[in-house]
């Protein structure tokens, strides 16, 4: 079974830039947003972040109110600096394209958890190239397929930004299957260069020699800076995932118990329930939103991995009665447990 609940946390600046495309499409998303805890004020503040878990349920719900098939490629239009928060400045105050790319891996958990970067050099008979991947984390696929296009797209067209240079890449590989011509021709457009579909792994190879060009923007005392700045938050949101990821834990332990109110946790986690509830409004989040998101993933995994019904089902997520957790699930999802099922029946 899949654990959600280890896809950490995502920027606000991450989760504003599908709510940018969200907007100009005019889709309903003010329930969604209310559902979802994300008030006006959190979405304002660039230097908070969210869960991985209620970023993935965002990104489905958005996909599925939206009819553009491309919605995660399409968000790439937005991309800028503060979309990948303090690591985007650093990048910015780089010397050259190749210095900006060493600086991802170190600082994308600024961005978020969602997945891994992974670069590699590649050689052959028409010359020297390298390639920069992306291994995502998300559990359901069609998020994934989504947060793949956006990350790659939008790595493209920040490093264009970044060096004033519309330099194509050598080949996209990706690792959907192909979609129909219309949809090839709108991947092309925007990578500007041939696109392979149904590869092992999603990646952009470029010809080596573009690692020189330099950026029009960078500033050495500034990166210094920045990157000081940037290893103290990582430290900080260490510190902070360490009581959220101890209480999404404990939750999910007791969750067939029913044994799972505050006071129930905080006695676990050798803290008052006011100190958990203080603690847990620090890091922009409350108790009752990890117990949905608790039971959200393991409803999702339930549904679609075991054979329970939905009353066995409603027991397991630690609800005294079926019906509270129909009510419960369409409310968050928009489907009842049975239509969520059925769509991954075959």
């Amino acid at each position: 079974m899949s654990d959600d609940n280890n896809l950490g946390q995502a920027s606000i600046p991450a989760v504003n830039q599908y709510l940018q495309l969200a907007k100009a499409q005019n889709l309903p998303i003010e329930q969604l947003l209310q559902d979802l805890g994300l008030t006006q004020e959190l979405l304002n503040d660039n230097a908070q972040q969210i869960s991985g878990c209620k970023f993935q349920q965002l990104i489905a719900t958005l996909i599925k109110l939206s009819d553009d098939e491309l919605f995660g490629l399409h968000t790439a239009q937005y991309v800028q600096p503060g979309s990948y928060s303090v690591l985007g400045y650093i990048t910015m105050n780089c010397e050259t394209l190749g210095e900006a790319i060493t600086k991802i891996q170190p600082f994308e958990k600024l961005v978020g958890d969602m997945g891994k970067t992974f670069f590699k050099p590649v050689e052959n008979q028409q010359g020297k190239y390298f390639s920069i991947g992306w291994s995502c984390l998300f559990s359901d696929k069609l998020v994934r397929r989504h947060a793949i296009d956006n990350c790659l797209a939008s790595w493209l067209t920040f490093a264009r930004y970044l060096t004033n240079d519309n330099s194509k890449p050598v080949q996209v590989l990706l690792s959907r299957t192909e979609p129909n011509l219309e949809q090839c021709a709108q991947y092309r457009k925007i990578f500007n260069c041939s696109v392979l579909f149904n590869q092992a792994t999603d990646q952009i190879i470029f010809d080596q020699a573009l690692l020189a060009l330099p950026l029009n923007k960078g500033n050495k005392e500034l990166l210094s800076t920045l990157e000081s700045y940037a290893k103290e938050q990582i430290a900080n949101i260490s510190q902070e995932q360490d009581l959220i990821t101890r209480t999404l834990a404990l939750i999910k332990q007791n969750l067939t118990s029913g044994n799972i109110t505050q006071e129930d946790i905080a006695r676990l986690l050798n803290l008052s329930a006011k100190t958990l509830q203080r603690k847990l409004k620090a890091e922009n989040t409350h108790f009752k939103s990890l117990v949905d998101e608790v039971r959200l993933t393991t409803s999702n995994d339930l549904l679609k991995n075991s054979s329970l019904n939905l009353n066995q089902i409603s027991e397991q997520l630690g609800f005294g009665e079926p019906r509270s957790f129909f009510r419960w699930f369409q409310k968050i999802t928009q489907l009842t447990p049975g239509q969520y099922r059925q769509q991954f029946m075959l």
